[in-house]
This record gives C-alpha cells, structure tokens and sequence, in this order.
C-alpha cells in the first residue's frame, strides 16, 4: 500500500496534481472493493483518524482568534451565503427525490458544502494567488466551512449517542459542550499550553517538544471523544490554542512530515470504503450527483461573490476552484454511514461522487483561468467596462511609456528605478494586497489582469516602448507575451522567470529578454565575489555572460 501511494504520488506530482488524487486512487484500487489486495483493518482507520486529527491541529493554527476577528466580515459574509444556499439547495433534494428525514438531509448538504482545503490551499500557494481577488474569497469561504464542519461532526457524534425525541436536545447539548470548550480553551490558552511548551522547548530537545506536541494533540482529541464530540474538534481547539503562542511556526515544520503521511493513509481508507463496483452499477446515478455537485457549488459561489463585488473573471475562478466536495464531507459522510445514519444505499453513492469530485478537483483548479476568461467576455461586464476606463485615464497621454505586468516586490523596485530615470510607466496589479503597497508608496498602479488584452490596450500597450512581466505563474507570462506582441509587433518583452524549467516557452512566445530568478541572484552574487577578489568589472560580467549563456541555451535564441 505504502509502495503505491509513493508512486502514484510520484506521478502526480511530476504531472503538477494534488497527491490526493493519488491517495484516493490506490484506496480505490487496492481496498476491498478493489483487488483486495488490502484488506480493510482497525489499524488502518486509526492511523487515518490520526492523520485528520493531525489535519484539524494544523487548520487551527491557522484560525487564531485576532485572525477570525479581523477577517470576520469576509469569512462569516461570504461563508454563511455560500454554505447556507449550498446546505439548502442540498437538504432540499436529498429530502425530496430520496425521502430522507430533514436533519439527514441538512446533513449530507452540509458535507456537499465543504471544499477540501488540502485542495484549494496547495492551488492558490502553487500559482501564488493566494492574495488575489478570487483567492482571498475562496480562502475566507472555505474557513467558514472548516468552522461548519467541526459543527456538523458534533451534530454527528451526539446523534450517534442518542435516538428518539432526545436526540434534539442532546445535539444542542453537545453544541453547548462544545462552545464552552472553545471559549474556555482560548481564555487559558496562554497561561497553561504556552508555558508547557516554553518548559519543554528549553530542554533543546526537537524528540521531546514533537512528543509534547503530539501528547497534547492525542490527549485532547481523545478528551473530546469521551464527551461525545469528535477527534478532530478536539486536535482543532489546541491548534488554535497553540497558534496563539510563538511557536505557531515551529509546530507547523514539526508536525508536517506526519501529517502529510498520514492524511494520505485517510484518504487511501475513504478511497477503499467506495464500492465503486456499486457505482459502476449505477453509472447514471454516480454521474448524476458528481454533475449536480460541481454545477450547484460552482453557480452558487459565482452568485455569492458576484454580489459581493467581485469582477466575472474572479468571481468564475472562485466557483470553479471551490465546485468540488472536500476531505471534510467525506469525514461526515464516513461517520453517518458508521452511525447507521444514513442508509448504504444513499450514503455509498454521495461517498463515491464527493471522492470523484475531488479527483477532478486539481484538474479543474488548473483549467480555472482559462474557463474564467470565457466566462469573462460573454457578455462583456459593465464592471470590466469601468476598470478598462480607469486605466484608460492613468495611461492616457502616456507614449513610449513602459508597462508592468505585476507590482510586487520585486515590480516595486523596477517602478522606483524608472521614475528615478523619469521614464513613464503603468503597473498592473491583480493582487490586491500588493496594488495597495504600490500605491500606498506612491506608484501609478491600476488594479487589472495582464493576461486580458483589454486591459493590455487600456494601459497603451500599443504605444509603449516595453513590457516588463513579473508574474510568478509561466503560464500566465506565456499568455501575457503573446497577447502584448499580437497588439505590439515591436514592444521590447523583458520577463522574469522563478526558475529555467520554462525558459523555451518564453522564448517561443515571443520574449526579447528573460531573467530567470535563480540565475538572476547567483551570478550577481557570483560577479560581486569576482570583482570583491579585484577582478575588472568588465572581465567579471564576460565571465557571467558566458556561463549564463552555457546554462541557459535557450537564451541564446533571443534577439540582440
């Protein structure tokens, strides 16, 4: 099983997808309903019970109360809209087309509601978008869902503990149990935890603060257990207990290892609890439900974040990205169906069309842009009307200018080095978090995205001396290069690139100039020992021109 996932994890990753995909797929194949080839053990599910728990500890790092505080607006805005109509619409058809009783029915919507963080996270860090419009709205909705899960596992456990007439009361108990721990934990959080782990971090040992830390994960999701409420609850109060402490970071690196490995042994025993013989059975009813998920996930964000001011674009890329169910709906669905609450019949095949989801999920996150761009131009936005105006009014007047395609760090310091040569430019920024430092610090940047060849005209794309791009993501360089040459024959292209593995594909799209960032800040620390040692300026860059030029062929293509 090991020998599998390391594999298929192998595969994925040399194919740029989620290893999740992987993990599912050997549950799949080799589990009981598989080839067999392993059989379903206690051992199994314990270890994949601690790799959630693990999962939960690391989100609850993430959820330390001055950040849900001051992220309230967005998280609990956009969140409750989009769970709320998802859960809805949901609990509606399960109760209708499948006669389930209401609160089964909330509670199969409430699982088709939640997104795989794991998912959504390692996309927005892998294109660096995590600050984008469409970025800081998936992340606040899906935080929202990772708060409605803890819930909807309480609901869970205290039904399974319960039956009849009391089975309300006992949930709003349980509910109860549980907001009380939370205030209680994070009002001792400092004075009790924070001190354990000062105590023990000064032994210098890292095998006794990992065992401390893993102690207090497993003693607090056990804990939570003998309540009635669930092991993840438990792990996730502690890890927002802990991220109040200065070793948030610290914990992160140490606990990662394990739980990468063992959420990947969770999700091989989601994948070998599919009968997908069962779903191959009814072929028409599994695909049904994957279509019906995705499509009500998708349109449902899309309204959500379209009345929230988000732009068609961003709005589509938000929905698409979050279409899928998540490790969290599965969870849910896991424990209903160990519960008895709800039927094989009903639950086997949700369970199989969420993990399905998920294996589409990474696809569908990579082909996000571009399904966004189409959604973007029929028909054409009043919004996007009135952002070509306003960058229309910043370029206007401006010829044989230079235009920025990204205004981050490293486009602030291209901004400061023209303006101290008076040469004019416009930068173009999609990231929010960034366009307001550029303009905080007083560059001319405009909120856009490059790769739109309106936007590109708005800013004079055609009346500029060059385009300077410092996108992170090769692809969206690629589609920026081309779009600037179709509408500029003669702009000089001068692009940045995080490393050489995509260098021809810049070359072939038509850049004049290209730095990779890895060769960038090498030979220039390279060309400073050389002339620190006394070496003429001029000798030292002809021998990095040389070698720049053995380790990047490519390069050599590029015309003078």
């Amino acid at each position: 099983m090991i020998g599998a996932a390391f594999a298929a994890v192998v595969v994925l990753t040399r194919l740029r997808l989620s290893p999740i995909v992987g993990y599912l797929g050997v549950g799949l194949v080799l589990g009981p309903h598989g080839l067999g080839a392993v059989p379903e053990a206690q051992g199994t599910h314990f270890f994949g019970e601690l790799g959630v728990a693990l999962l939960m500890f690391v989100i609850g790092l993430e959820f330390s109360l001055p950040r849900l505080l001051a992220a309230g607006g967005s998280v609990f805005g956009l969140g409750l809209a989009t769970v709320g109509a998802v859960t809805t619409i949901a609990a509606l058809l399960c109760h209708q087309l499948a006669g389930l009783l209401i609160l089964p029915s909330i509670i199969i919507g409430a699982a088709i509601a939640m997104s795989s963080t794991a998912i959504v996270h390692k996309h927005l860090i892998d294109t660096d978008e995590v600050s984008s419009r469409y970025g800081v709205a998936a992340t606040a909705i899906v935080l929202f869902e990772d708060l409605v899960a803890l819930t909807v596992l309480a609901i869970v456990a205290a039904l399974h503990t319960t039956s009849g007439d009391a089975a309300l009361d006992a949930v709003l108990l349980r509910l109860a149990i549980s907001i009380l721990a939370f205030v209680s934990a994070a009002i001792l959080a400092r004075r009790t935890l924070g001190r354990l782990l000062e105590s023990v971090a000064r032994s210098r040992s890292n095998e006794a603060f990992l065992l401390a830390v893993l102690t207090l994960i497993t003693g607090a999701a056990l804990a939570a257990q003998s309540i009635g409420l669930s092991l993840p609850i438990g792990a996730f109060v502690v890890g927002m207990i802990v991220g109040e402490s200065d070793f948030r970071h610290q914990l992160e690196d140490e606990i990662r290892p394990f739980r990468d490995v063992l959420v990947g042994i969770f999700f091989i025993t989601v994948g070998m609890s599919v009968d997908w013989a069962a779903l191959l059975a009814k072929p028409g009813m599994t695909a049904g439900l994957l279509a019906a998920i995705m499509a009500v996930k998708c349109l449902v964000v899309f309204g959500v974040t379209r009345l929230a001011g988000l732009d068609t674009h961003s709005a589509a890329r938000t929905g698409l990205v979050l279409a899928h169910a998540g490790e969290l709906g599965l969870l849910i669905v896991g424990h209903a169906l160990d519960t008895a609450l709800l039927p094989t019949p009903i639950g086997q095949p949700i369970l199989g069309a969420i993990a399905l989801s998920m294996l589409l999920a990474p696809l569908v996150a990579q082909l996000s842009d571009r399904l966004a761009a189409l959604a973007a131009r029929a028909p054409r936005p009043a919004l996007a009307d009135q952002q070509e105006a306003s960058i229309r009014a910043t370029s206007a007047g401006l010829s044989g200018h230079v235009v920025l395609a990204g205004c981050g760090p490293v486009g602030r310091l291209v901004a400061i080095t023209l303006e101290a040569r008076r040469v004019p430019y416009v930068a173009i920024e999609r990231d929010v978090e960034r366009l307001r430092r550029a303009q905080n610090d007083g560059h001319r940047a405009v909120f856009g995205d490059a790769t739109r060849a309106g936007i590109l005209k708005a800013a004079g794309i055609e009346r500029a001396a060059a385009i300077v791009i410092l996108v992170n993501n090769w692809h969206r360089s690629v589609r920026i290069i081309r779009e600037a040459r179709h509408l500029n024959p003669q702009i000089q292209v001068i692009a940045s690139l995080r490393d050489d593995a995509h260098l021809g594909a810049l070359v072939q799209a038509g850049a004049s100039h290209i730095f990779p960032e890895n060769y960038a800040a090498g030979l220039g620390l390279a060309a400073q020992a050389l002339m620190s040692l006394g070496v003429e300026p001029g000798e030292a860059m002809a021998t990095i021109q040389a070698i720049r030029a053995e380790l990047s062929p490519e390069l050599q293509l590029l015309p003078a």
